[in-house]
């Protein structure tokens, strides 16, 4: 699952992340140490000319989608997007990158309690998310463009805090991702595995529980924090 991220670099940092990264228009969604489903995020999509960047809402929501009191999934299995009619189309014609410094996940204590900790590429490089997006114009004035990021098992370094974890998207796998036609099951399966590589897995403050909350203070190791 993935329930909470951060992009708090400038959009410019990507350029060095996502292959002919079109920069094309002022930075349409503010850095965010601490985004929250609902909230704009910046994805990348396809376009003519090529990736651009785009500012989208977290929660997915199809063209079909009559009306908002509607369940919008922030997340979509790797293991049943081709399938399920939520994620269907999207997965054949609109996927998107979503830019990302770390997310978020909590691990339950035997207290009860849960400790959130942070995970992120070793070394902070930046990276992208796989993501489905959507347009709906049925039930705003405006069309409202949402994504949701596509998740599938967690890999060995994580899965001790929770079951499953964003797909990591290699860089050579960026460009396949975007361009949703003729790939073979075996290419998106090699796409949607499981990260492997070595990730920074750091114990926060549970400041981060409120979106509300949104400062550096949000990714600082808890031991640092007074």
């Amino acid at each position: 699952m993935c329930g909470r991220f951060d992009r708090h670099r400038p959009v410019a940092d990507f350029i060095e992340v996502v292959d002919g990264l079109i920069l094309d228009e002022p930075e349409s969604a503010p850095p965010s140490y601490n985004i929250a489903p609902s909230q704009q995020a910046l994805v990348v999509c396809r376009s003519e000319s090529g990736p651009v960047v785009r500012a989208l809402h977290w929660g997915l929501a199809p063209a079909w989608v009559k009306t908002p009191k509607m369940a919008r999934p922030i997340n979509a299995r790797a293991e049943t997007i081709a399938q399920k009619p939520m994620f269907r189309d999207a997965f054949k014609v609109s996927r998107c990158l979503v830019l990302c410094d770390g997310y978020y996940e909590w691990q339950l204590r035997p207290d009860g309690s849960k400790q959130p900790y942070r995970l992120a590429l070793e070394g902070g490089t930046p990276f992208v998310m796989a993501g489905l997006w959507a347009r709906n114009t049925r039930f705003t004035a405006e069309p409202l463009n949402t994504f949701c990021i596509v998740t599938t098992q967690a890999s060995s370094r994580c899965r001790d805090l929770h079951p499953r974890m964003p797909v990591i998207l290699d860089r050579e796998h960026h460009q396949q991702w975007l361009d949703g036609s003729s790939q073979s099951s075996g290419t998106i399966a090699a796409m949607l595995r499981p990260y492997e590589k070595e990730l920074s897995v750091t114990p926060v403050s549970r400041i981060v529980n409120s979106p509300a909350n949104n400062g550096p203070q949000c990714i600082a190791p808890l031991q640092t924090q007074s």
